[in-house]
């Protein structure tokens, strides 16, 4: 089989946070969900708020605005957080985020908000149509080899983690990433259709929104994203296919710049009681997350090599 390019990008470090002691019960905290983010930011953060409401904090409010079109595409919303924000306020922050910031649409947050933790992520699933030419996945990767053009991939939204993935395994296939032909679904719903009705021959999209649909027989399943084999989906890892990436779509939390060390280790001890709670994991098994806790500075040299690998591969997509 040909040797391909070993990719970093979405390379998830995976951490337990198990045995950790509650952190000290706070009056109020928010979370905050930028209007960039993704949609499983909002999920996440309402998971969240059932969690801590009650338990670690008396109240939790949930606040959808961070940004708006007032100032400037959500620039001065997420920038006022990033600088000005309250020891108890958290960002929730996410893949599409990232994006974003990379575009200038909106205030970047790796290197100036204070990483807390990664929580969660979703695997990707490639998918065809039963009755699709592509058999294997390595005959879309011939194919795509052939004609970078050729294959209409479906997604999210353009720039979105499923144009990432794609635009990340077409690199390790060797195609030229700016001849790619990528179809943007962002609504779930449509990028299903889009391969049911045959306007796109394949599709990426997570394993929770593509699951009922593969185990129905509707769609086949050709690779996972995942480092191991995704339970219930009859496929192999991209790793097995020959691309070097293993990929997910990931949430967490960021606090403002100006956050105090002292609040800065309350929260962190919030995290980890958050990553070592068992509501939480049955919270992830319930939506089809993957545990992926890694917090503190540890997260933080992540999120700023994430920021700058997705605005290196936005710029070979020829997004920027």
């Amino acid at each position: 089989m040909r040797r391909r390019t070993v990719l970093a990008l979405g390379v998830l470090a995976l951490a337990g946070a198990c045995g950790v002691p509650d952190p000290p019960r706070r009056q109020e905290l928010l979370l905050v969900v930028p209007e960039e983010a993704g949609r499983k930011a909002e999920r996440v953060a309402r998971e969240l708020t059932a969690l801590i409401e009650g338990r670690w904090a008396a109240r939790v409010r949930l606040d959808g605005a961070g940004s708006g079109a007032d100032d400037g595409g959500g620039m001065g919303g997420l920038a006022r957080f990033v600088e000005d924000g309250r020891a108890g306020d958290l960002l929730v922050t996410d893949t599409r985020l990232l994006t974003s910031a990379a575009l200038g649409e909106c205030a970047p947050v790796a290197g100036r908000a204070v990483p807390l933790a990664r929580l969660v992520g979703e695997w990707e699933v490639l998918v065809t149509s039963p009755d699709s030419g592509f058999r294997t996945f390595d005959e879309f990767a011939a194919a795509l080899r052939r004609n970078p053009a050729g294959p209409r991939v479906a997604g999210g939204a353009t720039g979105g983690p499923e144009h990432l993935l794609y635009g990340l395994t077409a690199k390790g296939l060797g195609a030229d990433l700016r001849r790619l032909n990528y179809a943007a679904f962002p609504d779930p719903a449509d990028l299903i259709a889009a391969v049911l009705d045959g306007q796109a021959p394949l599709a990426f999209g997570t394993r929770s929104d593509l699951f009922p649909y593969i185990r129905a027989g509707r769609l086949r399943p050709l690779a996972v994203s995942s480092s191991e084999r995704l339970a219930g989906v009859d496929a192999p890892t991209l790793l097995e296919s020959g691309v070097r990436l293993v990929y997910a779509d990931w949430t967490g939390l960021v606090g403002p710049r100006t956050l105090p060390d002292r609040e800065r280790q309350a929260l962190l001890d919030l995290c980890a009681a958050i990553a070592g709670s068992p509501a939480w994991q049955r919270a992830c098994d319930r939506n089809g997350w993957a545990c992926m806790y890694l917090a503190g500075d540890e997260f933080g040299e992540w999120l700023v090599d994430e920021a700058r690998r997705t605005g290196e591969l936005l710029r070979d997509l020829g997004l920027r």
